[in-house]
């Protein structure tokens, strides 16, 4: 039986998510962290995708994104084909490392899109890895508040769709924290 064709539109806000096969590791150790963040900051230089929030965990990750022209399925495509194909061989495996095509949910109100990119942040703390969503080197929250040098985020596209001020951005970081 045929696969159900993934809703998608232009412009749309995705939260998109998968695990290990499994639910094994699918990062084992900085070094596949970093190629992970590398892949990924490649591929969001130009403009086919604004990534808001990401969290990349030892055996799953979240992302939240909203496409432009190019259909998501080519970003995590992309991403995750190249991520999978150094994975096995630097840890000589074979066969997919997820367990299944990547999920996706549309992401129609403001107020979700907030849900969303807090519950993105806070997955490292709620796993019990750091105790601050800042702390986690493999997320967004870092480039948020300027901890890191953004990678992956724009900042101004992330400022300008909270709302403008700083103030604002101190509210975010609150809810966040909340």
């Amino acid at each position: 039986m045929p696969r159900t064709a993934r809703i998608t539109y232009p412009l749309g806000f995705y939260h998109l998510f998968n695990s290990g096969l499994n639910k094994e590791l699918i990062f084992r150790d900085e070094n596949d962290y970093e190629q992970i963040m590398k892949t990924f900051s490649e591929l969001t230089r130009c403009d086919d995708w604004i990534i808001y929030a990401y969290c990349f965990m030892s055996n799953h990750y979240h992302i939240l994104v909203e496409e432009k022209q190019v259909p998501i399925a080519k970003l995590i495509g992309r991403l995750f084909t190249s991520y999978s194909q150094f994975y096995n061989r630097k840890h000589q495996r074979v066969g997919p490392l997820f367990q299944d095509r990547f999920k996706s949910k549309i992401i129609q109100k403001d107020a979700y899109f907030l849900e969303v990119s807090r519950y993105i942040h806070c997955n490292p703390v709620k796993a019990g890895l750091t105790k601050t969503p800042e702390e986690y080197p493999y997320s967004s929250m870092g480039e948020y508040l300027g901890i890191r040098l953004p990678r992956i985020i724009k900042r101004e596209k992330v400022v300008r769709l909270i709302e403008n001020t700083a103030q604002d951005m101190k509210q975010y970081i609150q809810f966040v924290h909340a």
